[in-house]
């Protein structure tokens, strides 16, 4: 089962602007060469059960050394949810002043403490978009939980970021931008993406493991994995192979293994909390969920074939400090404070 589809509305808003108990996000995830730096951008639509709707746009700006990095949110109210601005051609949503469209971003955080962040940043759009879920879980997950696609899932951004004043270049630096909507979280969940390994290996990484409750039961963890590597495609979310699949995800941690007919992999993505930002989520239920995220994470993947009855190993993959990594559950994390 291909794990892309191509009907061009991936990225396309689902809230209707009316209906309650509904949540939505837009987010692009990349790294800054010269700088070492990464960057995670969210465009979010919350419409609780029983309060007004409205809109958030995140900014976060990871530095390595730990000395410049940034993180902020910024609240929009419902009626400047999809407001034409007159320079947005093409905007897929407008959240105020910030807008995402199939091939460009843009938007703008403050802190209190006067420390800011922008972007204005075009990315080459991807002819497929690629499914964490296969086709028949999509709707359950949707009706349910919440649904995840990359409609980029790697493709080149070139624009400026500018941090505190300061204007960060970008040129063709590859990252990820992603849709997900629905009714809310998973119980808990890891997510990791990679688009630039060590030694200029060329490689694609997408993975996600979540597990959920149905009332106080509680589901298998489901691991859904997918390599791109040197143009071949090694999908491991088609429903045989998930229930294979094997994640245990534990913050800074998430270790995994997968296999298909041909193909198995195992690795492990890590990121201490000095690298890292927690943050809390509302469901539109009012349950919170607290999610901790690095863009200069650390990632290793051992590829193998199968050679017969056995698995001959085949490559090995590593990223330092350009791998996106994050976990989620209820509880909040006690090793790190809350940013926003």
């Amino acid at each position: 089962m291909a794990p892309f589809t191509r009907d061009g509305t991936e990225n396309h808003m689902r809230w209707d602007g009316r209906s309650r108990g509904f949540m939505e996000a837009w987010y692009a995830t990349l790294n800054h060469s010269d700088s070492g730096g990464g960057l995670w951008l969210r465009y979010t639509i919350t419409a609780p059960r029983n309060q007004d709707p409205y809109a958030e746009v995140w900014g976060f700006y990871f530095d390595p050394d730990g000395k410049r990095s940034f993180g902020a949110k910024r609240r929009v109210p419902a009626d400047r949810i999809s407001l034409p601005l007159g320079r947005d051609d093409g905007a897929l949503v407008r959240l105020g002043e910030a807008w995402l469209s199939e091939r460009h971003l843009e938007g703008s955080v403050q802190r209190p403490d006067g420390r800011s962040l922008s972007w204005s940043l075009d990315f080459e759009p991807a002819n497929e978009a690629f499914q964490h879920l296969p086709r028949g879980l999509r709707a359950v997950a949707e009706r349910r939980f919440s649904v995840l696609c990359c409609p980029n899932l790697s493709v080149p951004f070139s624009g400026t970021v500018t941090l505190d004043g300061d204007e960060l270049s970008l040129v063709s630096e590859p990252g990820c931008q992603a849709h997900r909507w629905g009714h809310g979280h998973p119980g808990s969940w890891s997510w990791a993406h990679c688009s630039r390994f060590d030694f200029g290996e060329s490689a694609v990484f997408e993975g996600l493991a979540a597990r959920s409750w149905v009332g106080p039961f509680p589901l298998p963890t489901m691991t859904f994995l997918f390599l791109e590597l040197d143009g071949r495609r090694m999908a491991f979310n088609d429903p045989k192979w998930v229930r294979r699949a094997r994640s245990r995800y534990e913050m800074p941690t998430w270790a995994f293994s997968a296999r298909n007919d041909d193909v198995r992999i195992a690795g492990a993505g890590r990121a201490l909390p000095d690298r890292m930002v927690q943050v809390k989520y509302e469901d539109p239920a009012g349950v919170p969920s607290y999610c901790v995220n690095s863009e200069i994470a650390d990632l290793a993947i051992e590829v193998y074939e199968r050679s017969g009855a056995t698995w001959r190993h085949t490559k090995s993959l590593t990223a330092t400090r350009t791998a996106h990594l994050e976990f989620g559950r209820r509880e909040r994390f006690v090793e790190m404070p809350v940013e926003v």
